[in-house]
């Protein structure tokens, strides 16, 4: 898997979601026009176009821009449940922080890189165990690459939604800072 992967991954992702947006708006300007020439030239036909290709039109555009508009949304709030092939990377060392995520089953490893070493797995994690949360709590980009061993379903939160919980949970808060402490910390970037 090469490294430009999930950038790929996420570029095909935008595309698809502006290519939907692109069509809701060609089909909603498509209608206006049919029914801006309805009005102007009310006849039969003008009527029947406007009645079978302009309302259809409208409808499909501001549904398609809905379920554009809800589907980015949903991917980025909310608690779901997703499911990870043996070998696959969940995440790279370097990404910016968008979710927690909790095994249900299966196996992960937590692999750090570091400048003139080699690439070192430094953690083992399975059922109960998360991970992806330091990124979120301390703002900064993902310091390691975690990538499964086994199959693995787990339970995926997004940043605003652990962030409340962090907040406002002082057991969740005292837990995670807890494990927090345990990880090994990467070494500094600073200069």
């Amino acid at each position: 898997m090469s490294t430009l992967d999930p950038i790929v991954e996420r570029l095909q992702k935008l595309q698809t979601y502006r290519r939907i947006l692109l069509a809701a708006q060609i089909l909603i300007v498509l209608a206006a026009l049919l029914a801006l020439l309805a009005v102007q030239n009310l006849t039969p036909i003008t009527l029947s176009l406007f009645l079978t290709v302009a309302l259809p039109s409208i409808v499909l555009g501001v549904l398609l821009y809905l379920v554009a508009i809800l589907t980015s949304f949903l991917r980025r709030h909310g608690v779901s449940h997703v499911h990870f092939a043996p070998g696959e990377t969940i995440f790279r060392q370097g990404d910016e922080g968008d979710f927690v995520y909790s095994i249900i089953d299966g196996q992960v490893e937590v692999i750090r890189g570091e400048p003139d070493r080699e690439a070192k797995v430094i953690n083992r994690l399975g059922p109960g165990e998360y991970f992806g949360e330091m990124a979120l709590i301390r703002h900064a980009p993902r310091t390691a690459t975690v990538r499964t061993l086994t199959a693995v379903n787990a339970v995926v939160l997004s940043q605003a939604d652990f962030l409340v919980l962090y907040t406002y949970l002082p057991d969740l808060h005292r837990s995670i800072e807890k494990i927090m402490q345990q990880r090994p910390v990467p070494p500094s970037t600073e200069g």
